[in-house]
Protein backbone atom coordinates (compact mmCIF):
# COMPACT_ATOMS: atom_id res chain seq x y z
CA UNK A 1 0.00 0.00 0.00
CA UNK A 2 2.55 2.11 0.60
CA UNK A 3 4.42 1.71 -2.71
CA UNK A 4 0.97 2.57 -4.50
CA UNK A 5 0.19 5.44 -2.49
CA UNK A 6 3.77 6.95 -3.54
CA UNK A 7 3.48 5.45 -7.04
CA UNK A 8 0.31 7.64 -7.59
CA UNK A 9 1.45 10.99 -5.65
CA UNK A 10 4.71 11.02 -8.10
CA UNK A 11 2.26 10.44 -11.03
CA UNK A 12 -0.04 13.05 -9.91
CA UNK A 13 3.13 15.55 -9.46
CA UNK A 14 4.58 14.87 -13.05
CA UNK A 15 1.19 14.87 -14.37
CA UNK A 16 1.06 18.52 -13.94
CA UNK A 17 3.77 18.91 -16.09
CA UNK A 18 5.08 18.31 -19.32
CA UNK A 19 6.92 14.78 -19.29
CA UNK A 20 8.74 15.25 -22.76
CA UNK A 21 11.31 12.47 -22.42
CA UNK A 22 10.92 8.78 -21.97
CA UNK A 23 12.99 7.52 -18.74
CA UNK A 24 13.56 4.28 -20.20
CA UNK A 25 15.43 5.47 -22.81
CA UNK A 26 17.67 7.43 -20.61
CA UNK A 27 18.22 4.27 -18.34
CA UNK A 28 19.09 2.17 -21.36
CA UNK A 29 21.41 4.53 -22.96
CA UNK A 30 23.26 4.04 -19.18
CA UNK A 31 22.87 0.27 -19.03
CA UNK A 32 24.31 0.31 -23.07
CA UNK A 33 27.40 2.35 -22.05
CA UNK A 34 28.35 0.16 -18.83
CA UNK A 35 27.72 -2.64 -20.83
CA UNK A 36 30.47 -1.85 -22.95
CA UNK A 37 33.15 -2.89 -19.83
CA UNK A 38 33.00 -6.48 -20.62
CA UNK A 39 35.48 -7.42 -17.78
CA UNK A 40 37.72 -4.75 -15.53
CA UNK A 41 39.90 -4.86 -12.99
CA UNK A 42 40.97 -1.83 -10.30
CA UNK A 43 42.97 -0.58 -7.52
CA UNK A 44 40.49 0.69 -4.87
CA UNK A 45 41.09 3.04 -2.09
CA UNK A 46 38.12 2.83 0.74
CA UNK A 47 38.00 5.53 3.25
CA UNK A 48 35.01 4.68 6.18
CA UNK A 49 33.99 7.68 8.42
CA UNK A 50 31.63 6.14 10.85
CA UNK A 51 31.41 7.36 14.92
CA UNK A 52 30.51 3.77 15.79
CA UNK A 53 33.67 2.23 14.92
CA UNK A 54 36.95 3.37 13.92
CA UNK A 55 38.35 1.25 10.53
CA UNK A 56 41.59 1.95 9.00
CA UNK A 57 42.28 2.66 5.24
CA UNK A 58 41.73 0.35 2.80
CA UNK A 59 43.44 -0.81 -0.59
CA UNK A 60 40.94 -3.36 -2.49
CA UNK A 61 41.97 -4.54 -6.00
CA UNK A 62 38.20 -5.51 -7.62
CA UNK A 63 37.78 -7.82 -10.24
CA UNK A 64 34.12 -7.93 -12.30
CA UNK A 65 33.16 -9.34 -15.19
CA UNK A 66 29.53 -8.86 -17.03
CA UNK A 67 26.81 -9.75 -15.84
CA UNK A 68 27.71 -10.05 -12.02
CA UNK A 69 30.59 -12.08 -11.17
CA UNK A 70 33.14 -10.03 -8.55
CA UNK A 71 36.00 -11.09 -6.89
CA UNK A 72 38.26 -8.99 -3.94
CA UNK A 73 41.41 -9.45 -3.50
CA UNK A 74 42.61 -7.17 -0.32
CA UNK A 75 45.65 -7.98 1.89
CA UNK A 76 43.92 -7.03 5.10
CA UNK A 77 40.38 -7.12 6.33
CA UNK A 78 37.43 -5.50 4.21
CA UNK A 79 34.25 -5.12 5.35
CA UNK A 80 32.71 -3.25 2.83
CA UNK A 81 30.49 -5.24 0.74
CA UNK A 82 31.30 -6.18 -3.32
CA UNK A 83 27.93 -3.86 -4.03
CA UNK A 84 29.62 -1.28 -2.37
CA UNK A 85 33.13 -1.52 -4.09
CA UNK A 86 31.61 -2.36 -7.57
CA UNK A 87 28.73 0.61 -8.12
CA UNK A 88 27.58 -0.41 -11.24
CA UNK A 89 23.58 0.52 -13.23
CA UNK A 90 23.19 -2.86 -12.97
CA UNK A 91 22.33 -3.09 -8.76
CA UNK A 92 20.38 -0.03 -9.33
CA UNK A 93 18.28 -1.03 -12.77
CA UNK A 94 17.64 -4.84 -11.69
CA UNK A 95 14.45 -6.38 -11.32
CA UNK A 96 10.68 -4.71 -12.43
CA UNK A 97 9.98 -1.29 -11.69
CA UNK A 98 7.93 1.41 -12.42
CA UNK A 99 10.08 4.62 -13.82
CA UNK A 100 8.82 8.13 -13.97
CA UNK A 101 10.57 10.96 -15.51
CA UNK A 102 10.42 14.05 -13.14
CA UNK A 103 12.48 17.02 -14.22
CA UNK A 104 15.67 18.14 -15.75
CA UNK A 105 17.91 20.39 -13.65
CA UNK A 106 21.56 22.25 -13.60
CA UNK A 107 24.67 20.82 -11.82
CA UNK A 108 27.53 22.18 -11.74
CA UNK A 109 26.60 23.11 -15.76
CA UNK A 110 25.55 19.44 -16.55
CA UNK A 111 22.44 19.21 -17.96
CA UNK A 112 20.44 16.13 -15.59
CA UNK A 113 17.47 14.29 -16.03
CA UNK A 114 15.39 13.10 -13.09
CA UNK A 115 14.06 9.59 -12.77
CA UNK A 116 12.34 7.78 -10.16
CA UNK A 117 12.61 4.29 -10.07
CA UNK A 118 9.68 2.43 -8.05
CA UNK A 119 9.50 -1.51 -7.76
CA UNK A 120 7.04 -3.31 -8.54
CA UNK A 121 7.62 -6.31 -6.33
CA UNK A 122 6.15 -6.58 -2.89
CA UNK A 123 9.04 -8.84 -1.96
CA UNK A 124 11.35 -5.92 -2.89
CA UNK A 125 13.55 -3.69 0.62
CA UNK A 126 13.46 -0.53 -2.00
CA UNK A 127 10.67 1.49 -1.96
CA UNK A 128 12.55 4.02 -3.96
CA UNK A 129 15.27 5.04 -6.11
CA UNK A 130 15.78 8.91 -7.22
CA UNK A 131 18.78 8.99 -9.87
CA UNK A 132 20.38 12.30 -11.17
CA UNK A 133 21.80 11.09 -14.39
CA UNK A 134 23.81 13.03 -16.68
CA UNK A 135 21.92 13.90 -20.11
CA UNK A 136 25.18 14.85 -22.04
CA UNK A 137 27.38 11.92 -21.05
CA UNK A 138 24.47 8.93 -19.99
CA UNK A 139 26.24 8.34 -16.72
CA UNK A 140 24.72 8.04 -12.84
CA UNK A 141 25.72 11.65 -11.32
CA UNK A 142 24.12 11.07 -7.86
CA UNK A 143 21.45 8.36 -6.74
CA UNK A 144 19.04 8.21 -3.76
CA UNK A 145 17.49 4.71 -2.32
CA UNK A 146 14.77 4.64 1.02
CA UNK A 147 14.17 1.07 2.35
CA UNK A 148 11.33 -0.47 3.89
CA UNK A 149 13.49 -0.48 7.16
CA UNK A 150 13.92 2.93 7.07
CA UNK A 151 17.65 3.73 6.22
CA UNK A 152 18.06 5.84 3.31
CA UNK A 153 21.64 5.33 1.08
CA UNK A 154 22.97 8.62 -0.94
CA UNK A 155 25.42 7.78 -3.70
CA UNK A 156 27.28 10.96 -5.53
CA UNK A 157 29.87 9.40 -8.37
CA UNK A 158 32.69 11.52 -10.18
CA UNK A 159 34.11 10.30 -13.22
CA UNK A 160 37.83 11.09 -15.11
CA UNK A 161 36.72 9.23 -18.28
CA UNK A 162 32.92 8.35 -19.08
CA UNK A 163 33.70 6.15 -21.74
CA UNK A 164 32.41 3.16 -20.42
CA UNK A 165 31.01 4.49 -17.62
CA UNK A 166 33.16 3.63 -14.93
CA UNK A 167 33.15 5.95 -11.88
CA UNK A 168 36.97 7.46 -10.44
CA UNK A 169 35.47 8.20 -7.34
CA UNK A 170 32.32 6.55 -5.21
CA UNK A 171 30.82 8.76 -2.24
CA UNK A 172 28.36 6.30 -0.66
CA UNK A 173 26.50 8.45 2.74
CA UNK A 174 24.31 5.93 4.47
CA UNK A 175 21.53 6.30 7.34
CA UNK A 176 20.65 2.64 8.15
CA UNK A 177 19.04 3.80 12.01
CA UNK A 178 19.40 1.71 15.46
CA UNK A 179 20.91 -1.78 15.37
CA UNK A 180 22.75 -3.88 17.63
CA UNK A 181 26.25 -4.72 17.09
CA UNK A 182 28.25 -7.14 18.27
CA UNK A 183 30.84 -6.38 20.49
CA UNK A 184 33.59 -8.49 18.45
CA UNK A 185 33.16 -6.64 15.13
CA UNK A 186 34.35 -3.33 17.05
CA UNK A 187 37.04 -4.86 18.81
CA UNK A 188 38.09 -6.65 15.58
CA UNK A 189 38.04 -3.32 13.56
CA UNK A 190 39.69 -1.14 16.36
CA UNK A 191 43.13 -1.58 15.70
CA UNK A 192 44.29 1.01 18.23
CA UNK A 193 43.73 -0.11 21.72
CA UNK A 194 41.11 2.45 23.42
CA UNK A 195 41.35 3.59 27.60
CA UNK A 196 38.90 0.93 29.18
CA UNK A 197 36.51 3.87 30.27
CA UNK A 198 36.36 4.41 26.31
CA UNK A 199 36.17 0.71 26.07
CA UNK A 200 33.68 0.08 28.50
CA UNK A 201 31.24 3.22 26.60
CA UNK A 202 31.27 1.96 23.13
CA UNK A 203 30.46 -1.58 24.50
CA UNK A 204 27.37 -0.04 26.61
CA UNK A 205 26.16 1.75 23.52
CA UNK A 206 26.96 -1.49 21.23
CA UNK A 207 24.63 -3.55 23.63
CA UNK A 208 22.09 -0.85 23.88
CA UNK A 209 21.72 0.05 20.43
CA UNK A 210 23.42 2.40 18.04
CA UNK A 211 23.08 4.57 15.27
CA UNK A 212 24.29 3.77 12.19
CA UNK A 213 25.00 6.84 10.37
CA UNK A 214 28.38 7.54 8.08
CA UNK A 215 30.53 7.46 4.66
CA UNK A 216 32.49 5.71 2.90
CA UNK A 217 34.94 6.92 0.02
CA UNK A 218 36.07 5.24 -2.69
CA UNK A 219 38.81 6.79 -5.12
CA UNK A 220 39.38 4.09 -8.12
CA UNK A 221 42.58 4.03 -10.15
CA UNK A 222 44.68 1.61 -12.47
CA UNK A 223 41.67 0.31 -14.59
CA UNK A 224 42.31 -2.49 -16.67
CA UNK A 225 39.16 -2.82 -19.04
CA UNK A 226 38.24 -5.75 -21.26
CA UNK A 227 42.11 -7.39 -20.92
CA UNK A 228 39.76 -10.92 -20.67
CA UNK A 229 39.15 -12.53 -17.27
CA UNK A 230 38.55 -16.10 -17.36
CA UNK A 231 35.07 -17.49 -15.91
CA UNK A 232 37.45 -19.47 -13.72
CA UNK A 233 39.27 -17.08 -11.97
CA UNK A 234 35.84 -16.27 -10.40
CA UNK A 235 34.26 -20.09 -9.99
CA UNK A 236 37.84 -20.59 -7.82
CA UNK A 237 37.08 -17.89 -5.49
CA UNK A 238 33.20 -19.16 -5.23
CA UNK A 239 34.72 -22.33 -4.22
CA UNK A 240 36.70 -21.06 -1.67
CA UNK A 241 34.00 -19.04 0.19
CA UNK A 242 31.64 -21.89 0.30
CA UNK A 243 34.87 -23.95 2.05
CA UNK A 244 35.01 -21.41 4.17
CA UNK A 245 31.40 -21.35 5.09
CA UNK A 246 31.47 -25.20 5.76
Amino acid sequence: MKKILITLCIITFVSTSAQTKDPNKILDAVRQKFNQAKDYQVDVNVKLDMSFIKVPDMNVKVFFKQPDKVKLQSEGFAMVPKQGLNFSPAQLLKGDFTTIYVRSETIDNRKINVIKIIPNSDSSDVILSTLWIDAAESVIRKAETSSKKGGTTKIELNYDNTKYGLPSQVKLFFNLGEMQMPSTLSNQTNENKDSEDKNRRRNKAIGEGMSLKGSVTMNYKNYQINKGIPDSFFVEKEKEKKKTID
